[in-house]
């Protein structure tokens, strides 16, 4: 799977400077925005939740078309508005719970063998094989120094490149030990738990490590303009980016636990200033 996405990158640093520039300066003010000030955003934050938690839903089925997908995503945003907490309590855990599914997946399929071992190891694959996401996209026609992608052919490389990312966690998954389905099912309990006991601190935690996931985005986007190939340093600086994503994590939910204080203390605190005044 990292080839794939070092591949891409190689193709990414190519994309127009538009695509990458002034969309990267947005996601990371996005990001910013949603790391320090979920709490107050948290209506607009369970609407995307909603939304994308209908649309994940209907997307799995997949027996829909396209206007009742966007007909449920729809609703999906005004149940979010309207049930924020118990939409971002479920948001979380189930991301926890993916994410964690998919990482231990990964994590065991990578310890057998590589995607270039296992594409060594082939003479030529069938086509189940290939449409199984055990092989990674490629666009030679884009492979030369001085080429520059447009928005279109950018869109497509993109397109194409998760939907392998898709299909080969998928098939990790699929084929994975009980020791992933077990972590993963640890986690989601643990994170419902949480989001049912403390549901502002974890809303206040998932706004935090969703802003800092976007604001790393927005970066690598950025990076990518700069080529300085961002995947790579990433994975020879595992540890360290990791600590630092924790540290942003960290960091982001303090702060918005400060700087949104809760309904309840707002609202004493405000009998308390209308008491004084009438004194």
């Amino acid at each position: 799977m990292f080839e794939a996405l070092e591949y891409y990158q190689s193709l990414a640093e190519k994309f127009d400077s538009r695509i990458l520039t002034i969309p990267g300066i947005v996601v990371v003010i996005l990001g910013l925005c949603i790391w320090l000030a979920g709490l107050r955003w948290k209506r607009v934050l369970g609407a995307l939740a909603g939304g994308a938690i209908f649309a994940s839903m209907v997307l799995c089925i997949g027996c829909f078309g396209r206007t009742a997908v966007l007909t449920l995503t729809f609703i999906g945003f005004a149940f979010g508005a309207i049930a924020e907490k118990a939409t971002l309590g479920v948001f979380g855990a189930a991301v926890a719970g993916v994410i964690v599914l998919a990482a231990v997946s990964t994590n065991i399929q990578a310890r057998e063998y590589s995607d270039i071992e296992y594409l060594e190891s082939l003479e030529e694959p069938s086509e189940e094989e290939l449409l199984s996401g055990l092989y990674y996209p490629t666009f030679s026609e884009y492979e030369y120094d001085d080429v520059e992608i447009t928005m279109a052919e950018a869109i497509e490389i993109t397109r194409e490149t998760a939907s392998y990312l898709a299909a080969k966690t998928i098939d990790d998954v699929k084929s994975s030990y009980t020791a992933a389905f077990a972590s993963a099912i640890a986690v989601l309990i643990a994170a419902g738990f949480a989001a049912a006991v403390m549901p502002r601190l974890f809303i206040a935690v998932t706004a935090s490590w969703l802003g800092s996931a976007i604001i790393f985005a927005g970066m690598i986007m950025l990076l990518f303009y700069r080529r300085s190939e961002p995947i790579t340093c990433i994975a020879e600086k595992g540890r360290y980016f990791a600590a630092v994503f924790a540290a942003m994590v960290v960091f982001g939910t303090v702060v918005q636990l400060v700087l949104s204080p809760s309904a309840a203390k707002t609202q004493s605190e405000t009998e308390d200033e209308k008491k004084g005044d009438k004194k």
